[in-house]
């Protein structure tokens, strides 16, 4: 099991290689990340942690608040640890597309690792499902597998 100095130094790393990568040659990475980018890359995260630990269990939480739940959000846990790569986006996203919560909660780090109990996510976001995510993914479609495996080797910079 990795401790949390583990998970957040790969958190950085992982995140510097999203904002550098040709994101017109990147699978699963797209040109306004990080907004609108929660899932994918934290699928992508999962991808590595995974790759770097495959004992581990991984959860993908998803979350919404604001009228009719409108505002959405997408990060992974790891036992009692929070692990958002794309907060930021809400301090690029105009403050009258937000709730007040939000906007009051600015600025967002780029990364947020984070004990469970003292994460903010969790008192601006009403989460609505978790998914369990184990080494080679076996309750994901095979295309979907295969198109992480694409990304994570060109975030690598891997031949394919």
């Amino acid at each position: 099991m990795p401790t949390i100095s583990e998970i957040k130094e790969e958190v950085l790393k992982f995140r510097r290689l999203l904002e550098k990568c040709d994101k017109s040659n990147t699978k699963l990475v797209i040109d306004c990340f990080p907004i609108m980018s929660c899932k994918l890359s934290s699928m992508l995260l999962s991808y590595h942690f995974l790759e770097l630990w495959p004992e581990l269990e991984v959860k993908g939480v998803s979350a919404a608040t604001g009228k009719n739940d409108q505002i959405t959000h997408y990060w992974l846990e790891i036992d009692e640890i929070a692990i958002d790569i794309t907060g930021d986006q809400y301090n690029l996203i105009k403050g009258s597309e937000l709730n007040k919560a939000i906007v009051k909660s600015r600025p967002f780090e780029a990364i947020h690792v984070s004990n469970i109990n003292e994460s903010y996510l969790y008192n601006l976001f009403r989460v609505r499902e978790r998914e369990r995510f184990v080494y080679n993914f076996p309750t994901l479609g095979e295309d979907f597998i295969e198109d992480m495996k694409l990304s994570y080797n060109q975030l690598l910079n891997r031949a394919t």
